[in-house]
């Protein structure tokens, strides 16, 4: 009997939108592979452990300024490390990786799927799911980070293992690529459980020779491992992993809503396809009554759905597992992505009406994917009144990056390969190997240590810091109070980028992708404190640079110095000449603190130029809140300079004369949540250009 049309045009519809997803990843993948920095903030990190392996360097060593590993099983960093000896070790090479093992992940679903006897349809369907989990696994699969190969190597030790009835090759070679993905990611232990259950299934007699494999490569190398570490490798990567916070609200709750909230089309298709399996088998069970060979023989029949089924379990624990774990992002939820597309694939109703309803519901998931980004944590914290909130339309510019940010990147990376320096920069290590050094430990290896640990890594650190070995200092947000102190004195804050001057990464933290609140803190730059250069011909009214007000009158919060340094919380502003400024804060850092500072009175000839710098630091109220005024000898304003710019960045401001006299620069600080800063106040002569 025909089926009628509709069915047919559903199946073109639904293959119509696998093929767009996966023709809109390969884009992306292409677009994204060469941005010149991180697209995540810890590839770096990754790429550093490459290169120690290169150098043969202990990948696992006791922790130290040099390096700490991020706590991951070392075969990834190993693919890459000896790519790294024939192609440029760096982002594009570790990405390349991770797009490859995208491309297997797919052959591994076809293949799967088919298995099951599944027409084409079914196949691509599956694999186009995988897909369209792309931006709820917080754009995560082309990124030079483990995930994805420790995908792809459990998905095709899972193909394997439902093909290895009567197969001792595949049950071996199975064992051989569960294996590896423990050694990708640790997180595989659930999967070697698991499938050793599943095996029972598909292929007991060969179980065996699975276990056997998994047994040799993962327990006998992990002990050999481990002792030649002199037991560091199994406290990096098990110990120190334990020692992360535990989520049990995510656990129990957040993470199955997300997958509900992001796949609402898939959680309906679901729960049918669940009610329509096991209803009839209910109903056949009690027919059955105590006929045991009856009952297993139809369990038979279903052995590879039920093994897939085991499968998508254990992913929705991994996921879970992953996503509770202290510093969790949602790439957690990629192996829930990936077996339950699999799942999905296998459950399919072959024929039918029922096949053309669940399609129907892939169909509606794909396009769904599509037009909207889902974005929990509006719901998560205001219930249903959050509902509109947590769902973002898709935007190319959250997963693809701009020509101007790619500029931005491009130019940077530029600078820090031009300056060849010796720089430090915490959250991302790399950087000092762009720039010709040799690395050095980032701010997730610090944090991931314990508390003894952390503190003789971030001493001995800060002790560089004191000696001066490093040219330059970058920081996303403001450098570590176990840092400041270190800083004060020889360092000083030269450059914030803001906004969009920022380079950020596309995925995960700090990136705009998936977030609800933004990520605001600046891009801060340090250098070591110099004399600021001054123009031929100035005469210096007040730099601060002996420590005193040189001559300045202060009321209020000004108080009777000049500060250096970091003012209480206050992040430390850029552009300040040499090592002092001037600040309505004063050395605490007192938002709500008023007063003015009087330069003066000066003798100006007509054409002299007075020149300064001025800011706003914390959050000010209006552009009124600090005020730069011109008077006279009678103190009858001449002239109002700004507006002055907030933003802990002081700006040049500039007033000509217009004829002789005396005059008193006055400037005011009448906000109470922000500080008024100045330095490097010259009178340029006006024969000077």
């Amino acid at each position: 009997m025909t089926e009628p049309r509709w069915h047919a045009a559903i199946e073109r519809v639904v293959l119509a939108l696998a093929l767009v997803w996966l023709l809109a990843l390969a884009v992306v993948f292409a677009l994204r592979v060469g941005f010149p920095l991180e697209l995540e903030w810890m590839e770096g990190g990754i790429l550093h452990q490459a290169l120690r392996l290169q150098r043969g360097e202990s990948l696992y060593p006791p922790p130290g300024p040099d390096f700490v590993p991020f706590l991951y099983t070392p075969l990834y960093a190993i693919v890459v490390g000896a790519l790294g000896l024939v192609f440029p070790l760096d982002y594009a090479l570790g990405r390349v990786v991770s797009i490859l093992a995208v491309v297997a992940i797919a052959a591994a679903i076809v293949r799967a799927v088919r298995r099951e006897g599944k027409p084409r349809t079914h196949q691509i369907a599956a694999v186009g799911l995988f897909a369209s989990g792309y931006v709820f696994g917080f754009r995560w699969l082309d990124l030079a980070r483990p995930d994805t190969m420790f995908l792809a190597l459990v998905v095709w030790a899972l193909v394997l293992l439902r093909e290895s009835w009567g197969d001792a090759r595949k049950a071996a070679l199975a064992g051989v690529l569960m294996a590896l993905a423990f050694w990708t990611k640790q997180t595989a232990t659930v999967f070697v459980l698991a499938s050793g259950v599943g095996a029972l299934l598909v292929a007991p007699r060969q179980l065996w020779i699975y276990a056997a494999v998994i047994a040799v490569l993962d327990g006998g190398v992990l002990w050999l491992a481990n002792a030649r570490s002199e037991g560091l490798l199994w406290h990096y990567v098990f110990e120190l992993h334990q020692a992360h916070r535990f989520n049990h609200e995510r656990f129990a709750r957040k993470t199955w809503a997300m997958f509900v909230h992001a796949a609402p089309w898939l959680t309906v298709l679901v729960a049918w396809l669940v009610i329509r399996f096991v209803a009839p088998w209910g109903l056949r069970a009690r027919k059955l009554g105590g006929d045991d060979q009856r009952l297993r023989a139809r369990l038979s029949a279903h052995r590879g759905l039920l093994y897939w089924s085991l499968m998508a379990l254990a992913s929705a624990l991994v996921s879970a597992l992953g996503y509770s774990t202290q510093w969790a992002e949602p790439n957690a939820f990629l192996p829930g992505i990936l077996f339950g597309a699999v799942w999905i694939g296998v459950a399919l109703p072959g024929a039918g009406r029922a096949q053309a309803i669940a399609l129907g519901l892939v169909g509606a998931q794909l396009s769904f994917a599509l037009l909207l980004e889902p974005r929990f944590q509006p719901l998560w914290d205001r219930g249903l009144a959050g509902l509109r909130d947590s769902y973002a339309w898709q935007s190319l510019e959250r997963t693809i990056p701009s020509t101007s940010a790619r500029a931005d990147a491009a130019a940077l990376r530029e600078q820090l390969q031009a300056q060849r320096r010796e720089l430090l920069a915490l959250q991302r290590p790399w950087w000092s190997v762009i720039a010709g050094g040799t690395g050095h430990v980032g701010s997730m290896g610090i944090a991931d240590l314990e508390p003894a640990d952390r503190k003789a890594v971030e001493s001995a650190l800060a002790q560089r810091v004191r000696d001066g070995e490093y040219d330059e200092l970058w920081f996303e947000g403001e450098p570590p109070p176990w840092l400041r102190a270190a800083l004060r004195g020889r360092y000083k804050v030269v450059e914030r980028r803001q906004g969009r001057a920022r380079v950020r990464p596309m995925s995960g933290w700090m990136s705009e992708a998936g977030v609800v609140t933004a990520y605001v803190a600046d891009q801060v730059r340090m250098a070591p404190i110099i004399p600021a250069e001054i123009p031929e011909g100035a005469q210096v009214l007040a730099d601060f640079e002996d420590g005193t007000l040189q001559g300045v009158t202060t009321h209020g919060g000004y108080g009777r110095r000049p500060v250096a340094g970091f003012t209480g919380e206050l992040p430390q502003p850029a552009g300040y000449g040499g090592e002092f400024w001037l600040s309505s804060g004063g050395a605490s850092g007192q938002l709500d603190a008023k007063g003015e500072a009087v330069i003066g009175p000066v003798s100006v000839a007509a054409g002299d130029a007075l020149q300064l710098a001025v800011g706003v630091v914390g959050r000010p109220q209006d552009d009124r809140g600090c005020t730069v005024v011109v008077v006279d000898a009678q103190d009858v304003e001449l002239a109002r300079l700004g507006p002055i710019g907030g933003a802990a960045v002081l700006q040049p401001q500039r007033w000509t004369a217009t004829a002789a006299g005396s005059i008193r620069l006055r400037v005011r600080d009448e906000d109470p949540a922000a500080a008024c800063v100045l330095d490097d106040v010259w009178l340029i002569a006006a024969a000077t250009p």
